[in-house]
């Protein structure tokens, strides 16, 4: 795995969901959800749901480039939710997923945020192992996801920053 040149800077930018950008990231990791998996659900976001006050929207950027997307979403007091996970394929192999990772983390802590959960699929072998090695472990399925036979969640306490 190769890390992004040293010169390269790597940002987390906060962007409304409803952006033209973010639009373009949600789309492809659609896409990438339904090539995977053409029969399985998308638990995306839902319609109007990028003018919920608890859901922040960020874009992974390498240089000037878009690289990726992720979110965050309150879900009650202390606990949220990771969402919208995406890596784009050129960028795929540098670690830049672990880094996303990472930073969403952070945003949560920063914002409260002591455990923070996830929904995933069986299909999904890279994030099951990027979640995994990062300390998230199974959980019983919650809300939307409860009767989806092929959602995977997990969780992870997230430890303060000293």
């Amino acid at each position: 795995m190769t890390a992004p040149a040293a010169e390269t800077q790597v940002a987390l930018v906060p962007t409304p969901a409803d952006a033209p950008l973010a639009s373009t990231l949600i789309a492809e990791l659609d896409a990438d959800i339904v090539a995977r998996d053409p029969h399985g659900p998308i638990h995306g976001l839902h319609p109007g749901e990028h003018r919920d006050p608890r859901l922040r929207f960020f874009v992974l950027m390498v240089g000037s480039e878009p690289a990726g997307c992720g979110a965050l979403r309150a879900l009650e007091p202390g606990v949220g939710e990771l969402k919208r996970m995406y890596v784009r394929p050129a960028y795929r192999g540098r670690g830049l997923a672990r880094l996303l990772l990472g930073a969403l983390e952070a945003e949560a802590r920063a914002a409260g945020i002591a455990e923070l959960r996830l929904e995933t699929g069986p299909r999904h072998v890279e994030a099951l192992a990027l979640y995994r090695s990062s300390g998230y472990e199974n959980i019983p399925k919650y809300g939307e996801y409860a009767r989806s036979p092929d959602s995977i969640c997990m969780a992870k306490r997230l430890s303060r920053v000293r």
